[in-house]
C-alpha cells in the first residue's frame, strides 16, 4: 500500500483492531478556552502539590512544541467500567474502578505499538516519511481537550469526558502524527451540556468541584489518595468515606453513566490486578519496599508508593475507630 491511502477510516480500523474502544480524529491547532482554563487553574494553585504540571505549560497547551511538523492528533479511548460489590467492612478500603486491575498505562502501550506496527507493515514508508509519538497521561498534552475536540464527546461538569458510548467511564491516549487526516467534527452544542445538573457537585464529600468543569485537586479524594505526598488534612481525612485510592463518586451520580456498561477488557477486572478493596491493616503492617511491590506490582497503585498508601489506610482506619455521634 502507499503512504497516501492511509486514511482516518483506516485509522480507526487499526485501533479497532488494536481493541480500542473509541477513536477519534482532530487537528494540532491550539484550543485557545482550554489553554486559558489551564493557566487560570495553575495560577489558583489548584494543582495542588503536582508540580509537574507547572513544568512548560505552553508544551501542553501546544502539540507542535512536542512534536515538529505535527498534523493530526489520534485520540483512543478503552471502557474500564465494572459494577460495585459489596464492601466486606470497614476494614477494607475501596480502589477506583480504573486501577483494580491492570496498569492502564501498560494496557495502552501495548495496544499502542500493536497499532503502529500493524500500520507500519502495511505501510512501510511511513517509518520514514511520517512519524508517530504517543502518550498515555504522563506527557504534556490536553488529553480531554482535544478527545471533545475530536468529537468523541464533551467535558462535563466534573471535568470528565462524557460519551455517548460509555459515560464517562474511559481512559485515554493520544498518537500525534506528522500524517495529513481528516479530522472529525465536535459534538454540537456540547458546552454546558450538563445544564442545570449538580449531581456531581452536590455529592463531592469534599466539595472539590468549584465551578463548570474545574476541579480544586487540593480537595478531590483522587488526588488527596495518589498524588499528594504530604499530610492529608484532618478535615479531609474524614471524607475520604473509605477510598483508599482515587475515587468514583462524581462518575457514580453522573446521569448520563446510566448507560454505562462493563468493560470487554480482562485487565481492567479484579482479577488482573489487587481487585476492588484492600485489607487496610494489612496494608499498614507492610514494612518494606517488597510488600509494597508484591501487592501492586504491575498496577497503577504503585503511584503514591509504599508511604502515600500506608497514611491513606491508616487515616481511615483512624477515622473508622473514632466514636460516632450518638454513640
Amino acid at each position: 500500500m502507499s503512504a497516501n491511502l492511509l486514511t482516518s477510516k483506516e485509522i480507526k480500523r487499526y485501533a479497532s483492531d488494536a481493541q480500542f474502544d473509541l477513536c477519534g480524529i482532530t487537528t494540532p491547532k491550539v484550543i485557545p478556552h482550554a489553554a486559558q482554563r489551564l493557566r487560570k487553574w495553575l495560577k489558583k494553585g489548584l494543582q495542588g502539590e503536582m508540580s509537574y504540571m507547572e513544568k512548560e505549560p505552553e508544551r501542553r497547551i501546544d502539540p507542535s512544541k512536542t512534536l515538529a511538523g505535527v498534523r493530526s492528533i489520534i485520540m483512543l479511548a478503552i471502557n474500564y467500567y465494572q459494577p460495585d460489590q459489596a464492601s466486606p467492612g470497614p476494614e477494607y478500603g475501596r480502589v477506583a474502578r480504573y486501577a483494580r486491575g491492570r496498569d492502564y498505562h501498560k494496557v495502552f502501550e501495548s495496544r499502542t505499538k500493536n497499532m503502529l506496527k500493524a500500520i507500519q507493515n502495511d505501510h512501510p514508508d511511513l517509518n520514514v516519511r511520517q512519524e508517530f509519538r504517543w502518550f498515555v497521561d504522563y506527557g504534556p498534552f490536553l488529553e480531554k481537550a482535544y478527545a471533545e475536540k475530536a468529537g468523541m464527546g464533551y467535558i462535563g461538569t466534573n471535568s470528565m469526558l462524557i460519551t455517548e458510548e460509555f459515560g464517562s467511564w474511559i481512559l485515554l491516549s493520544e498518537i500525534l502524527t506528522t500524517l495529513e487526516l481528516a479530522p472529525d467534527v465536535p459534538v454540537p452544542g456540547r458546552h454546558g451540556a450538563c445544564g442545570s445538573c449538580r449531581r456531581c457537585v452536590d455529592h463531592c464529600p469534599t466539595g472539590a468541584i468549584i465551578a463548570p468543569g474545574v476541579v480544586d485537586a487540593n480537595k478531590c479524594i483522587s488526588y488527596l489518595t495518589i498524588e499528594k505526598r504530604t499530610e492529608i488534612e484532618r478535615e479531609l481525612r474524614k471524607k475520604l468515606n473509605g477510598k483508599v485510592f482515587g475515587c468514583d463518586i462524581c462518575q457514580e451520580v453522573c446521569p448520563h453513566n446510566q448507560r454505562a456498561q462493563p468493560t470487554r477488557h480482562i485487565e481492567f477486572t479484579p482479577a488482573s490486578g489487587v481487585g476492588e478493596f484492600l485489607d487496610l491493616k494489612k496494608v499498614c503492617e507492610m514494612s518494606d519496599r517488597e510488600d509494597f511491590l508484591e501487592l501492586t506490582a504491575g498496577t497503577a497503585l504503585t503511584r503514591p508508593k509504599l508511604a502515600g498508601l500506608r497514611r491513606t489506610a491508616s487515616a481511615i482506619l483512624a477515622h473508622n475507630a473514632e466514636p460516632k455521634n450518638g454513640s
